[in-house]
């Protein structure tokens, strides 16, 4: 490690200042809505319709947030968040599982027209979603999977694309001497990928995971067109719901736009907290795939 005065010479160039300032610029852009919110969260109605106002709560209060959970309209809101629970990662194993595999497989295993269907199949990423939702709908109408939870665990992970990118680059770095020799001492094909690679690319599966938590448990357009039942909302549903408030609002102490807010955040959270506990592995990930490209 190189001596604390050099590599402070070092940090002071021109060019790495420049640098560090457009990387503070850009966490600063990017977190400047999310602390707004919590902040929004906090405040009562005066605070909010300051004339000037403030970036943090002088008097923090958590009403927002009571008032959210008392009201009728969200007393599902703790069934709507564990049917995000359940949906999130039922279709989180589902993608892992399948993407690993199917990386693993363009990857290693030699079959006629593997790069076209790779190929073809990372091209669909480049398709929105909602350009065959009616087609969706009618194929889970007709599998009768509409209105389930199964339905969704299902729909989610077919958008694996991105996921297999991931999953084959990562398979790519895995040093063949490892497979050689393990095929020396017996393994086949399906030992091979279970105890000598899957180990290998376990921040490749973190990184599948994390996106696809962050997508599912976010998603709004597919559950809204599949799901009709208020009980199987899930919470990304359910948030919406607090939308326009303001229009309406009749508390003397609270705003509209404060318990939207209180919403947000509280969809918020388990993102945040996935993305922290597993952020290590998501980096190690991503670099690993990055390294085959």
């Amino acid at each position: 490690m190189p001596p604390l005065s050099r590599r402070l010479r070092r940090s002071l160039r021109p060019g790495n200042i420049a640098v560090n300032l457009a990387l503070v610029a850009i966490v600063a852009v990017c977190l400047l809505p999310i602390v707004w919110t919590v902040s929004a969260s906090l405040k009562d109605r005066n605070e909010l319709y300051l004339a000037t106002p403030t970036l943090l709560p002088r008097n923090p209060t958590f009403a927002n947030y009571t008032w959210m959970f008392a009201q009728s309209d969200m007393s599902r809101l703790p069934l709507n968040m564990w049917n995000s629970v359940k949906v999130t990662v039922g279709a989180v194993i589902i993608q892992s599982v399948v993407a690993t595999m199917a990386g693993f497989a363009f990857a290693r295993l030699r079959f006629r027209g593997r790069d076209l269907l790779f190929y073809m199949l990372i091209l669909m990423m480049f398709v929105p979603r909602a350009g065959g939702l009616m087609a969706l709908y009618e194929l889970m109408d007709f599998l009768n999977l509409r209105n389930s939870h199964l339905g969704l665990m299902l729909l989610f992970p077919s958008a694996i694309s991105v996921a297999l990118f991931v999953m084959r680059q990562n398979f790519l770095g895995v040093p063949r001497e490892l497979e050689e020799a393990a095929i020396i001492d017996g393994a086949n094909t399906w030992h091979v990928f279970w105890k000598v690679d899957a180990p290998m690319v376990r921040g490749g599966i973190a990184v599948v995971a994390i996106w696809e938590f962050i997508y599912v448990w976010g998603e709004y357009l597919i559950t809204l067109t599949m799901i009709d039942f208020p009980e199987l909302e899930t919470l990304s549903l359910a948030v919406t719901k607090l939308q326009g408030w303001g229009a309406h609002f009749t508390s003397s102490i609270l705003a509209g736009y404060g318990v939207e807010s209180a919403a947000y955040v509280t969809a918020m959270v388990p993102v945040i907290l996935v993305f922290i506990f597993l952020q290590r592995w998501f980096v190690q990930g991503l670099s690993e795939g990055i390294i085959k490209l």
